[in-house]
């Protein structure tokens, strides 16, 4: 009985050991967690407070009365961006990686240097470039879709060329030999295959140009107020009332379904190999 015992005392002793280890392993996770969502369900409990006492969705029926035209403004200034790095960043990351272009270090260089500009030195550098230069577009929507695109542009750019350089040539080449054309081995074979990099550089894209508000402050007109230049300016006016945590409770759900919504309907129908699978 003692030998019965002393066999099965040790492996008893490591089965509780692992168990204490998982347990802290999971605690440790639950515990970041925790303090990661912290700070929205608070904007989310302030947003259900009534002034009068107790608990409403006041400030939601303010919120969507006045805040719709702006939601809508930061969803079409992000769509048109997101599509407009798409144009631009595949054809160049194909001319990066594809094609012996002299100084590709110096060029690629170059094209991130958004990535390393402080957000007031990019809002004052647009700011005088359509106020000197380009005149035609200053405060209006175009303006705004031009300062995310020379924000952003790198972001969809260097997770296509990593994702490019991982990709064989010989995908193309057998789709060639196929019969099928250049641009029908681009559209059917090559571009689905660079699924990760696209996704990865349209989450990105949609996370910084939907939230932005530090360059939208220097170069927005006032007809162009956008989701995160509407949560500013009512701060400004009415502080940390119901309201106004309604409007950040309801950018925040907004973010969250749409880049929900891409990876399970578009994502993994259309560009094979996303993250998420």
């Amino acid at each position: 009985m003692s030998e019965t015992t002393a066999i099965g005392g040790p492996s008893r002793f490591r089965s509780s050991g692992r168990w204490l280890t998982s347990g802290l392993q999971h605690a440790y996770i639950w515990l970041w967690m925790a303090l990661f969502v912290l700070p929205f369900l608070t904007t989310v409990y302030r947003s259900l407070e009534d002034p009068k006492g107790g608990y409403s969705f006041e400030g939601y029926r303010f919120a969507f009365g006045s805040f719709q035209d702006a939601l809508i403004l930061s969803l079409q200034t992000t769509i048109v961006t997101i599509v407009l790095n798409i144009l631009i960043s595949i054809p160049a990351a194909y001319a990066i990686v594809r094609y012996p272009i002299p100084g590709k270090r110096t060029i690629l260089a170059a094209l991130n240097v958004s990535l390393y500009t402080p957000g007031a030195v990019m809002g004052l550098s647009l700011s005088l470039l359509f106020a000197y230069r380009l005149s035609s577009i200053q405060g209006s929507f175009w303006a705004l879709v031009a300062a995310y695109v020379v924000g952003t542009f790198p972001l969809m750019l260097i997770p296509v060329i990593v994702a490019l350089r991982d990709l064989p040539t010989v995908f193309g080449e057998a789709a060639r030999t196929l019969g099928a054309g250049r641009w029908r081995t681009l559209l059917r074979v090559e571009i689905p295959l660079l699924g990760p990099g696209i996704t990865a550089g349209i989450l990105l894209t949609f996370v910084i140009v939907f939230n932005e508000f530090l360059v939208t402050l220097f170069i927005a007109g006032k007809g162009n107020q956008t989701a995160a230049l509407t949560i500013y300016n009512i701060l400004a006016r009415a502080g940390f009332a119901p309201s106004t945590a309604a409007l950040a409770s309801i950018m925040q759900f907004t973010s969250f379904v749409v880049v929900l919504l891409f990876f399970k309907v578009f994502g993994s129908r259309y560009l094979k190999g996303t993250y998420l699978g």
